[in-house]
């Protein structure tokens, strides 16, 4: 058998890496949907040191190594991935200071738990002054990223979500797609106007809502023995392939925002 114990040093570093994870969404999911509002200030510390500890776990000087040494192990194709994805999130945290990993975070816990009551207040300037402190930070990371990196700012964050993206890339295909959309849209609006929709009439109740979203779920193969569905101000879905949050937000006159809601987060539950 071939030694591959830098490879499986990774290994069991980055499924540490995907426990603090779980931890991080599950907090995150009590927070969203049943924390009382006082416990947001030390939930938001909680998080932001699961943060950091994964930063730390994931910059250690070990891992720089250990991925060295594994890139000359026999490694299969799929252990050849995993690599390649370890390679990329180790070097993509390298490139951010812990401190800003903190800063970030409590941040972002601040300005969605004052959202939360802001929303429906429709309390722009109390909402916009936490927003900039998260766009500091943003900016803070993409000006590290593009230095980095010797690219814009822009694709620089690019690379975190869609990795080898470009905004010339991005550009090319947005340049095609103007090519037949509008008309595309033209032409659903105009078969609309002369087939309007029977939109459902109301009032949804709550109760009857949530029937039809858990039933939707089960038609689309969810799995209640490792997930639930509950009530957020904003639908979101998070947790592990074997711990499963989704949620959404009802109105009683209106039936398809949580139905939708229900079938996207579905759709893009972790498997």
């Amino acid at each position: 058998m071939s030694n591959k114990s830098h490879y499986q040093q990774l290994t069991r570093t980055f499924q540490r890496l995907s426990r603090f994870s779980h931890l991080s969404a599950i907090a995150s999911w009590d927070m969203f949907t049943m924390m009382p509002p006082g416990g947001s200030t030390a939930r938001g510390e909680a998080l932001a040191e699961l943060n950091v500890l994964e930063h730390q776990l994931l910059t250690d000087p070990k891992v720089a190594q250990w991925i060295a040494a594994a890139g000359q192990e026999d490694l299969n194709d799929v252990e050849q991935a995993n690599l390649r994805e370890m390679a990329r999130r180790h070097h993509q945290a390298a490139l951010l200071p812990e401190s800003l990993v903190e800063a970030k975070s409590l941040a972002g816990s601040r300005c969605e738990h004052a959202w939360r009551s802001q929303r429906p207040a429709n309390d722009w300037q109390g909402f916009a002054q936490n927003l900039k402190e998260v766009v500091k930070y943003s900016r803070e990371e993409a000006k590290l990223r593009a230095e980095a990196k010797g690219c814009s700012p822009y694709d620089a964050l690019l690379d975190i979500f869609e990795p080898d993206m470009t905004s010339a890339q991005l550009d090319v295909l947005f340049a095609d797609v103007k090519t037949w959309l509008p008309d595309l849209l033209n032409r659903a609006v105009s078969k609309q106007s002369h087939q309007p929709l029977i939109a459902p009439v109301g009032p949804f109740p709550t109760a009857l809502q949530r029937e039809l979203g858990l039933e939707t779920m089960s038609q689309l193969g969810f799995d209640f023995n490792v997930g639930r569905l509950d009530i957020s101000a904003h639908p979101f879905c998070g947790g592990v392939p074997e711990d499963v949050r989704i949620t959404t937000r009802y109105d009683e006159n209106e039936l398809l925002s949580a139905l939708f809601g229900v079938i996207h987060e579905t759709g893009a539950r972790p498997l």
